[in-house]
């Protein structure tokens, strides 16, 4: 008999009475799909969808569990008007076999906007994210939060919920009162660790008191903030012993980072290695006495998953962006269809899309985020013809293959000898290898819907195979800058040649950037594998800012990290290049400067849709669809959402 793959991974669970299938958890996401602070269908669609793709246990996003904490894009968990949402969602979520949590969550001084007025904390200490300075709670206030959470715990109960998590993490109110950073009472709510985590414990005796021992309690505490001189692992320790000594939560979770300079330990992006706070939260365990420990960040595939509970170190494994690429990551994993697993690129762009105040997307799910997460695969074709995709970048690869998928007999033409268009550039540069690993997935997808691919995709070309209908998915190119000076070339060709030759250069690389994009960043830091310096000129007055900020935190890390080997200038942007010398103009003043010693000039620019094909099939009777960066330059969530209905639609 054939052993089932990842048997632990798949190995039921036992959590406070409650019985998990798998090891597998959904973990808190938000989704900003609440309405007003009552669940919505979307909401439900979602989260039921990631249960009947195979979790044990789905975590809500954050819920608020004071009438202080409420605001319209969280439901409201402290208000008796949700119930009957709250109960919808709960019958939607356990019918399909996963217990749901719902997390408890109360933001204190943490504000991702602008300076709120009316925040609470502990003491009347600013929020490194939004300089907000927030009103000193009375003991006898937090007496009453610590009553309210319980009230919605309780409620949660009531509308069918399998237990609640405490949030006391991301720099959230519990955990303003556990940092000595943020904590500065001298009452029985501060001090010492004991002291500082008596808001903690008070939350937790009240909610088991209140909800009884079938029911699950789940406390979320960083191993580390990230901030200076408050929970390092040594602090979390001592936090743990506190916490545990008291009324013991049924699981622990551990989620690194604070607001401020620490938020990219919010959610690693691929720039980070694989789990990359394992060896912080692993010592945890003995201060946790026993307490059964559920793994999250980066835990990127069903491997490292099975790794993490053979070697002993969690009980549970949480996944939030893999779950949110790929509801069915679990029914994949467990069937043994591990390449049909859609992966997690670790972009962050669905943080990106909460941080602007959207719902939040997913750069390869193109349902991430919509009602459609939960809805069937698209029909066949009632009446299937040849589709022609030209362009084989991740929005003609996802128009091929659900073209193909529906029943269309679909040729894919490519210019180029690995499909992956300008992404399998991106996917080559420092710390961008999950792209690939995305662009892999498309093209096993790509072959195994029997696409003809074909080399070429002129316009004899297409009209030689007599097609139906033809998806136009041919990319854009970099315009030259307003003032190009001679000499200088556009950053694809650059990273390409450098790629190719991979020898050192010396001197100073200047790189143009007025793209903005993550590619660009990437980039640079290959220009310093290659350069001794690199000068970054952009004309906007900050870099990154078409990266989310959690991705831009990295961006200047890691930027910073090479010292005076880089200079960032604003408001710049090149006029001439003489020999090895620059000119650049700053952009506010008008005033000129000259740069010496100049290696190499490039750019990365807004780009221009490739077009040419598209009158010429028309004015041929041919049926046009445009996919991608041919319809406008976008980031990668938008081409394979494109890509995606041009196959649905086609």
């Amino acid at each position: 008999m054939v052993s089932p793959p990842f048997p632990r991974l798949f190995s039921p669970f036992e959590l406070a009475g409650r019985h998990l299938r798998n090891r597998i958890g959904y973990g808190a996401m938000t989704t900003r799909m609440p309405r007003n602070g009552a669940v919505t269908e979307t909401l439900i669609a979602h989260l039921s969808a990631r249960a009947a793709g195979g979790a044990g246990l789905i975590v809500t996003e954050a819920l608020a569990a004071c009438r202080s904490a409420a605001v319209p894009a969280r439901v409201a968990a402290c208000d008796e008007a949700q119930l009957p949402g709250l109960s919808r969602l709960a019958e939607a979520v356990e019918r399909q076999g996963a217990a749901l949590v719902g997390q408890l969550w109360h933001a204190g001084n943490a504000h991702r906007d602008a300076r709120a007025l009316n925040a609470v904390g502990p003491s009347a200490v600013v929020d490194a994210a939004s300089w907000t300075v927030p009103r000193a709670l009375t003991s006898g206030e937090v007496e009453g939060l610590v009553e309210e959470y319980a009230e919605s715990a309780a409620r949660l109960q009531r509308a069918g919920f399998s237990g609640v998590e405490v949030s006391a993490a991301h720099g959230f109110l519990p955990l303003q009162f556990l940092s000595p950073v943020t904590n500065l009472r001298q009452d029985c709510w501060g001090g010492d660790a004991v002291g500082r985590s008596a808001f903690v414990r008070a939350i937790l005796d009240a909610v088991r008191a209140r909800c009884g021992t079938g029911f699950i309690i789940g406390l979320k505490l960083p191993a580390d903030d990230g901030v200076p001189n408050s929970i390092d692992p040594a602090e979390a320790a001592r936090l743990v012993a506190a916490i545990v000594a008291g009324t013991r939560p049924d699981i622990l979770c551990f989620s690194q980072g604070s607001h401020g300079p620490s938020l990219w330990m919010h959610a690693p992006d691929m720039h980070e290695p694989p789990m990359p706070f394992r060896s912080v939260w692993v010592p945890l365990r003995a201060a946790a006495g026993g307490v059964p420990i559920a793994a999250i960040g980066r835990v990127a595939t069903p491997a490292m998953a099975e790794a993490l509970l053979e070697a002993g170190e969690a009980e549970l494994v949480m996944l939030a962006r893999p779950l949110l690429a790929d509801p069915a990551w679990p029914a994949k994993a467990r069937a043994g269809r591990v390449d049909e697993i859609r992966p997690c690129i670790y972009c962050n762009a669905c943080w990106n899309e909460i941080d602007k105040a959207g719902t939040i997307g997913c750069s390869v799910n193109p349902h991430g985020g919509t009602a459609a997460d939960a809805a069937p695969a698209p029909s066949r074709a009632a009446s299937p013809r040849h589709v022609v995709v030209v362009g084989s970048g991740v929005a003609g690869m996802q128009a091929a293959a659900v073209a193909a998928e529906r029943g269309h007999r679909v040729t894919l033409f490519s210019h180029d000898a690995q499909p992956g268009g300008a992404a399998r550039l991106h996917a080559m540069l420092p710390g961008c290898g999950d792209v690939g690993r995305f662009l892999d997935y498309l093209d096993r997808r790509v072959s195994a819907a029997a696409v003809e691919r074909q080399a070429g995709g002129t316009l004899a070309d297409i009209l030689a195979v007599a097609p139906d209908a033809v998806v136009l998915a041919t990319g854009s190119t970099m315009v030259l800058p307003r003032e190009a000076p001679s000499g200088t070339q556009d950053l694809r060709s650059t990273v390409t040649a450098l790629l190719d030759v991979g020898r050192l250069r010396n001197g100073l690389a200047v790189l143009f950037d007025h793209d903005h994009t993550a590619a660009t960043y990437a980039a640079a830091e290959l220009l310093l594998a290659h350069f001794d310096r690199l000068l970054l000129l952009t004309p906007r007055d900050a870099i990154a800012r078409d990266v989310p900020t959690i991705y831009a935190q990295g961006v200047h890390r890691r930027l910073a990290a090479f010292g005076d080997r880089v200079e960032i200038l604003i408001h710049r942007e090149p006029v001439a290049l003489e020999g090895n010398t620059l000119r650049i103009r700053h952009l506010l003043t008008g005033t000129e400067a000259w740069v010496r010693g100049v290696t190499l000039l490039t750019h990365a620019t807004p780009r221009r849709p490739r077009d040419g094909l598209e009158a010429d099939l028309v004015a041929r009777g041919v049926r046009v669809m445009r996919a991608g960066d041919a319809v406008a330059p976008r980031l990668m969530m938008s081409a394979v959402r494109d890509g995606h209905r041009a196959g649905e639609e086609v």
